[in-house]
């Protein structure tokens, strides 16, 4: 179950600082998107507060400068200030403007931007930044081949057998690429995912917001994860 190598922030700085033994608590991403009850800066708070190392902002509904102002400068800072991963989904520039460590890209960006690929975003963001990317194909760890991405989110609908298909394929391959479960909805689903189906974390989003209480929801998460 290890992890990819990745990148925290300096403190008091905009340098990202590398570092090699990532902490279990990063096999859990929380894909932070719009609520009803909380602000996104409520929820990045609540979510770090409950042990999470790793935030992903997902708001397609948003332009880039909706977007900027969700993000900056509170929940970058409090990621940086906490040593809280922060990436974006399908906002590579985005990204790259406010000096967050990478991006989360899905199947619909690709669609969207035919002529982009992960070693041209790689080109954009440099050998330092984060790149997942969402493939489908239970069947196509081919894909990954040469592509430079540090992490694969597998879609929600996946079934536990078609992960560890795609995991083992992935393996087998020699490919050390990171793997996410998706659509997790509960802290069984989560061990199942990474004990039985063989991936290396998961990510999870609404199930947090809507809890009563979604800094022990997270807690609950990243206990699961985190026991030896």
């Amino acid at each position: 179950m290890d992890w990819c190598m990745g990148e925290i922030f300096d403190k008091g700085t905009k340098k990202i600082a590398k570092f090699a033994n990532p902490t279990k608590t990063q096999m859990v991403q929380y894909i932070l998107s719009e609520s009803e009850k909380y602000s996104p800066a409520e929820l990045a708070q609540m979510a770090i507060e409950g042990g999470c190392a790793w935030i992903s902002l997902h708001f397609p509904e948003l332009t880039d400068d909706e977007l900027r102002q969700v993000a900056a400068p509170d929940i970058v800072d409090m990621c940086r200030d906490a040593g809280v991963i922060l990436t974006i989904d399908d906002r590579p520039a985005l990204a790259r403007d406010l000096n967050v460590h990478g991006v989360r890209l899905s199947r619909r960006y690709f669609t969207d931007n035919p002529s982009e690929t992960p070693l041209k975003i790689r080109d954009e963001l440099g050998p330092e930044a984060i790149i997942g990317v969402e493939i489908a194909d239970s069947t196509a760890p081919s894909l990954l081949v040469g592509a430079d991405v540090d992490f694969v989110t597998l879609p929600a609908d996946f079934t536990s057998e078609q992960r560890t298909a795609f995991v083992e394929a992935v393996r087998l391959a020699g490919i050390p690429t990171a793997i996410v479960a998706s659509g997790i909805h509960s802290p069984a689903e989560a061990t199942a995912a990474v004990i039985a189906d063989g991936c290396s974390g998961v990510a999870v989003g609404a199930v947090i917001a809507a809890a009563p209480d979604p800094v022990e929801r997270m807690m609950e998460f990243i206990n699961v994860l985190s026991a030896d």
